[in-house]
């Protein structure tokens, strides 16, 4: 059975750097509370660390060689079983070991990918790598035939999940750049949110990542080597994954995270790529994510 002798909670931001707290774990306390069978088979006796670094709401343990997902059973945000289930042979993502849902609660235990974020110091202190392992990782995506991918996340699916989360006061604001309300912004998530009806731009359909940013692409130091988070994969622009990707890198580079890299232009994002900046989609997805 699965022992949770000690659990540490690592609260990270994207830029890698950790924050170590003492979860209270008792070393008598067993299995984790709810564990279904068919996850507790595999995991055996295995002990884990509680990882805060991504900002779902998942609860996430980390295995030497597996990760347990534990959350809220949600169409929209666990969708990634289905996902990496299809996706599997033609892009480089976990592989999933068990999956149940048990109470109201999603669990899913996949395996874990080879190397580290590539927001580590490590990573971003390598322009060229970093770099290159972003241009890999879209490419990967954008060589799936789109005809092909059963799942939609077109800007429409995106706007109505937005409108649905404002209407039912779910949506909060906190986390949004600062710049996007306010004085120089938008008057509140509404008029944000009729804008972006007002201005859908003309899709350039691929397969998306949804949720492109540095914590979620990894690498061996070499080359890029598999995405996590992939429960936003699906049909849509483009330029989804390119704006969330350009505003990871600055992020990550000009100091919001605590560190600065000067060696980093998100702009080069787009010369690895293969694309030329467009400014107008850039902005609007980026708008669009602040809504999602």
């Amino acid at each position: 059975m699965l022992k949770t002798e000690r659990l540490i909670l690592r609260r990270r931001e994207d830029s890698g750097a950790e924050n170590l707290h003492e979860y209270a774990g008792d070393p008598d306390a067993g299995p984790i509370a709810g564990c279904p069978a068919s996850v507790a088979a595999v995991l055996g006796g295995r002990t884990g660390k509680m990882d805060g670094l991504g900002k779902s709401g998942a609860q996430v343990l980390l295995f030497d060689d597996y990760v347990l997902k534990i959350r809220p059973a949600d169409d929209w945000d666990t969708m990634d079983v289905r996902i990496l289930q299809w996706l599997s042979g033609k892009v480089p993502v976990p592989r999933v070991a068990a999956h149940e849902v048990q109470d109201g609660m999603d669990w899913l235990l996949m395996t874990r990918i080879r190397g580290t974020e590539l927001c580590k110091p490590e990573i971003m202190n390598n322009a060229a790598l970093l770099l290159d392992c972003m241009a890999e990782a879209l490419h990967a995506l954008w060589s799936v035939p789109v005809e092909e991918c059963p799942f939609e996340r077109t800007v429409g699916d995106n706007l109505a999940h937005a409108e649905a989360a404002i209407r039912a006061g779910r949506f909060d604001p906190s986390d949004c750049e600062p710049e996007t309300f306010g004085p120089d912004g938008f008057e509140n998530p509404t008029a944000l949110l009729d804008w972006l009806k007002r201005n859908v731009p003309r899709q350039d359909r691929v397969v998306t990542h949804g949720d492109f940013c540095l914590p979620n692409l990894f690498t061996d130091g070499k080359q890029f080597t598999g995405f996590i988070d992939v429960g936003n994969v699906g049909a849509g622009d483009r330029w989804m994954d390119l704006a969330l990707g350009w505003r990871s890198l600055k992020h990550n580079s000009d100091g919001h995270y605590g560190k600065i890299y000067p060696n980093i232009n998100p702009d080069d994002l787009f010369r690895a790529a293969g694309v030329p900046k467009d400014e107008e989609k850039l902005r609007y997805y980026i708008l669009l994510d602040e809504l999602n």
